[in-house]
């Protein structure tokens, strides 16, 4: 075996590790094909998808606070998608193992950058101000938040629990039943 074979053989083996150690499906507790979440928390399944004028200089950043806990989640147009029955969406699916508790979907933010524009685009503030209690034990479905960035950004909530229970079966989450649905209005 030459030593380009070598190279390349071990470059694929690490790339491959690194897919894997990042996959959520590692992080992910399940049990008899069902979300089981840690004890004294709960899951809560969150998709953020976008759209945008750029196909590879665009994210959403979504922050989510609670009581004593602060987390950024983020969707990169480039890097992130979420398989479906019907074809992948760009964004990324969120299952978050959170404290019981309340918590708040406080801001977002996208960003783009216009095509042929050497980077130059938009940044978008959104004030979202949705809040949420989980329980322990408890499996939450909140939708999906998608953003439309352009020069009239938006931002929509709704329920894509078809796409995204579908990705969790990719993950190894064969029963969705336990799943509760509140979606984010």
């Amino acid at each position: 075996m030459s030593l380009l074979s070598r190279c390349l053989q071990a470059f694929t083996a690490v790339a491959s590790a690194l897919v894997a150690a990042c996959s959520p499906q590692n992080t992910l507790q399940i049990e008899n094909g069902r979300l089981q979440a840690p004890a004294g928390q709960g899951y809560v399944v969150l998709a953020l998808t976008l759209q945008s004028l750029s196909s590879d200089q665009a994210d959403l950043q979504v922050e989510l606070l609670g009581a004593h806990s602060r987390h950024s989640l983020r969707a990169d147009i480039s890097r992130d998608s979420i398989a479906g029955p019907a074809g992948e969406a760009r964004g990324r699916l969120w299952v978050l193992p959170l404290a019981a508790g309340s918590y708040t979907l406080s801001q977002a933010w996208g960003n783009w950058a216009a095509k042929g524009s050497n980077g130059r685009g938009g940044q978008q503030h959104f004030q979202l101000d949705r809040s949420f209690k989980i329980a322990a034990g408890e499996v939450l479905y909140l939708g999906e938040i998608s953003a439309q960035l352009h020069f009239a950004a938006t931002l929509a909530y709704s329920d894509q629990s078809t796409r995204d229970f579908y990705q969790l079966k990719q993950w190894g989450v064969q029963d969705t039943s336990q799943i509760a649905t509140r979606l984010l209005q």
